[in-house]
């Protein structure tokens, strides 16, 4: 059983404008935003608009409220919630150009990086980073598929 949705439809200016909205480029958010809206216009129920936009009811609902309270204010981009970042693109770029040297192949001992012999190296002789966790270089690492550790059998 659905919702009963009390949320008015959009004005016809107000689809004109979530049309042009969908014509640039917009984050997925926002785009969900107003594709949610426009349906809606279009008689969709909550249960159909999450079928259709493959999100969670509560998504569609949260959406339309947002919609009655602020009208097109709403599809603006929301902030991105968390700590700002710490580490610049530039940073990572350089983390990122380390990882892929051998250690040999800087004058170093050890044959392959561990998290714990990169992260030194990072720090004290690149100088690339005042300090950073081990999860946290870890975590970065991934994000480009690197995976520093002995491999693992099955």
């Amino acid at each position: 059983m659905t919702r009963t949705l009390t949320v008015r439809k959009p004005t016809r200016r107000e689809s004109q404008e979530l049309e042009l909205l969908l014509e640039g480029e917009i984050s997925s958010q926002v785009r969900r935003r107003v594709e949610t809206i426009l349906y809606h216009g279009l008689g969709l129920n909550g249960r159909q608009l999450a079928e259709a936009l493959h999100v969670h009811p509560n998504t569609v609902y949260a959406d339309l409220q947002a919609f009655e309270r602020e009208g097109l204010g709403c599809v603006r981009a929301l902030p991105v919630g968390g700590a700002p970042r710490r580490i610049s693109d530039q940073q990572l770029n350089a983390i990122w150009h380390w990882a892929e040297c051998l250690p040999r192949d800087l004058g170093l001992p050890d044959p392959r990086w561990t998290l714990t012999n990169f992260r030194e190296f990072l720090v004290n002789r690149q100088r690339v980073l005042k300090r950073i966790s081990l999860e946290h270089l870890r975590r970065v690492l991934k994000k480009k598929s690197f995976a520093f550790g002995a491999s693992r059998a099955n």
